[in-house]
């Protein structure tokens, strides 16, 4: 497992993970509500504001935690 802080191609899989991990605990409207917050603080939020971590497992998203 690597940990990586460059997002700039991930946006998209960050944002699926939200939603399935959302979809999955809280239902299928907290699961598209949680994906398209990621992906909107992830396009939107000044880069000195945004900290993204991401947890891969060879190609494989495994986790990801944004602090704003």
């Amino acid at each position: 497992m690597d940990y990586v802080t460059d997002t700039g191609r991930r946006t998209d899989e960050i944002a699926a993970l939200f939603e399935t991990t959302f979809t999955a605990s809280e239902g299928a409207e907290e699961g598209r509500v949680g994906g398209a917050l990621a992906r909107r603080l992830i396009e939107t939020t000044p880069s000195d504001d945004l900290r993204v971590f991401c947890a891969v497992d060879g190609p494989r998203l495994a986790g990801a935690i944004l602090f704003t």
